[in-house]
């Protein structure tokens, strides 16, 4: 029995796993604390940064839409700025166009105003001139008659004088 007993003390397989069993039960002992707690310290900040990256995540999905959505409205304000430039375009044509049609009215209206003030004028001389024609004939017309009827009248005097200085 003594020789079993020092048999199994003297063996070194027996303190090897009799000191492996000690120093797991004074590890597991004395290093579980700090080792759960490093391991929870690590879940921990891994959580964290799941959470981190899931916040990130989810700001960058706002901004995306919030920056598709400006985007949208970018091309809407800048369609209606094109439509607005477009109807000011054709308006400023129209009114162009207006303004040319109105302008060759006006001088149309105005050089016929001026054919019919020169034609006016060329009937008035037209009318001067005849007048001064047919007074002119009037008076050359009164002076031979005059001229006749002085001559005869004179010649009736003449042949009356002694008529009446008798």
């Amino acid at each position: 029995m003594a020789a079993e007993h020092t048999g199994l003390l003297a063996d070194s397989n027996f303190w090897v796993l009799l000191s492996t069993i000690a120093f797991a039960a004074i590890v597991w002992k004395k290093g579980r604390k700090p080792i759960t707690d490093m391991l929870d310290a690590r879940t921990d900040r891994i959580r964290a940064e799941l959470e981190e990256a899931e916040r990130l995540r989810v700001e960058a999905q706002d901004l995306l839409s919030e920056t598709q959505k400006k985007h949208r409205d970018a091309l809407q304000t800048a369609q209606k700025i094109i439509d607005n430039a477009k109807k000011n375009a054709q308006s400023l044509e129209q009114e162009a166009q207006q303004r040319l049609e109105d302008s060759l009215k006006r001088r149309e209206a105005q050089l016929i105003e001026r054919i019919q003030r020169a034609e006016a004028a060329a009937v008035q001389e037209l009318r001067n001139q005849a007048a001064d024609i047919a007074t002119r004939a009037a008076e050359i017309m009164l002076e031979d008659a005059l001229a006749k009827r002085g001559a005869k009248l004179v010649d009736e005097a003449i042949d009356e004088i002694p008529a009446r200085l008798n």
